[in-house]
């Protein structure tokens, strides 16, 4: 019995979801909800990562399209598949969500640390890191610069 508990302590549950030209590499608890998309209300002057305002729970949430707040060549403005809604990893100002314009359906993993390996490149700001899982390259983001770019654009 204790064997399975510790093969259950490195297992990792995580949820691959797919962009215009990566994926991001997320462990499941740091998502909310997945929601099919929906229209979302414009931002007057906002920024050109904001697709919008999104309500969602009785909440006004932000959708933020990943590549253009990383700064990608060829990023465009555009409406996704769905929206991954994230539970912040610190909530600042009240705002505890925000949601990631996905372009296609997200899956889940059960990941162990032998799945991943690191992969070289340059990264952007909205990255953490960039890895290899199985055949498949994923970008870790940098939770800590997309919820401060979602805290200043909330203020």
């Amino acid at each position: 019995m204790a064997v399975a508990v510790a093969q259950e302590l490195t297992e990792l549950s995580c949820v691959i979801i797919p962009l215009n030209d990566a994926q991001l590499l997320l462990p499941n608890v740091s998502i909310a909800e997945i929601l099919p998309w929906r229209r979302v209300k414009a931002m007057a002057e906002g920024p050109e990562w904001c697709l919008g305002l999104l309500n969602w729970r009785g909440e006004t949430i932000p959708v933020v399209r990943f590549e253009c707040l990383n700064r990608l060549e060829g990023a465009r403005r555009r409406a996704g598949r769905c929206m991954i809604v994230m539970n912040r990893a610190r909530s600042m100002n009240g705002i505890a969500f925000y949601a990631i314009a996905a372009e296609g359906l997200p899956r889940m993993l059960q990941l162990t640390t032998d799945d991943i390996s690191n992969e070289s490149g340059k990264l952007g700001p909205a990255e953490s890191v960039c890895v290899k899982v199985g055949t498949e390259s994923a970008i870790i983001p940098n939770l800590e610069f997309i919820e401060g770019n979602v805290a200043d654009l909330m203020r």
